[in-house]
């Protein structure tokens, strides 16, 4: 196999000086570009991507849904027992679902899927060797530290970077942005809603990174100009 003199100089610069794997710790709303910002910056190595709506889609697929369909709930006036032949029967919800009065079968069960697979995808990542990105909303400390329990045990092996997404002053730009990639992906059959709601409690959660915890650098991202570009277009 052939290998360019860009790819020999890599070899041998990694052969003198091997750098530490690293892991990225993404910060920012959905829309605001970090997979775009993932692309572009591993254009020669894959990295070992731990994204959780990644693992949404693919269970929903199994069953036949769309993502939205993996967040229904039964209406407020449904009654324990009483069956849906898509979701599943009325179920009391788990305790941690403070917020629900009751919870679909099948959907609870849909979710446990995607829970025993994302705790699969965490263990992989350091056997992996592999430059690891943490690719979800992180916004605020206690999820970030969260996301760093990825690489627990060999947090010294790491370098730590977070990578916080600039989206202050863009939020109505980020949501319309959101809208509009859900009306293509309903024209694609697919369904991916994030309510304004959802949107508003992201934002009001932000946290500024900081080294404090634990980070050995931060990166600045703003995409703000592209996704008001974005937003405008027809």
């Amino acid at each position: 196999m052939r290998i360019t003199k860009k790819q020999l100089a890599r070899i041998i610069k990694e052969a003198i000086d091997p750098r530490k794997p690293r892991i990225f710790v993404l910060v920012g709303p959905p829309s605001v570009g970090k997979s775009t910002w993932i692309n572009n910056t591993f254009t020669e190595t894959q990295p070992y991507v731990i994204n959780r709506d990644d693992l949404v889609e693919e269970v929903a697929g199994e069953y036949g849904w769309t993502y939205d369909d993996m967040y229904v709930n039964p209406p407020e006036d449904a009654q324990i027992g009483e069956a849906d032949d898509k979701y599943g029967e009325v179920i009391p919800p788990p305790v941690w679902m403070t917020w629900a009065a009751s919870v679909f079968s099948t959907v609870m069960e849909a979710n446990e899927k995607v829970k025993q697979l994302f705790d699969q995808r965490v263990a992989g990542a350091i056997p992996s060797g592999l430059d690891v990105v943490v690719d979800m909303t992180n916004m605020n400390a206690r999820a970030r530290s969260g996301a760093l329990k990825v690489i627990e045990g060999a947090e010294g092996v790491y370098e730590k970077v977070a990578v916080d997404f600039r989206f202050e002053g863009a939020e109505e730009v980020i949501v319309r942005v959101a809208q509009k990639r859900a009306e293509a992906a309903r024209r694609m059959g697919k369904s991916k809603t994030i309510p304004p709601a959802a949107f508003e409690r992201m934002f009001n959660a932000y946290e500024q990174p900081t080294l404090a915890e634990g980070f050995d650098s931060i990166v600045e991202v703003d995409n703000r100009e592209m996704l008001a570009d974005l937003a405008d277009r027809d």
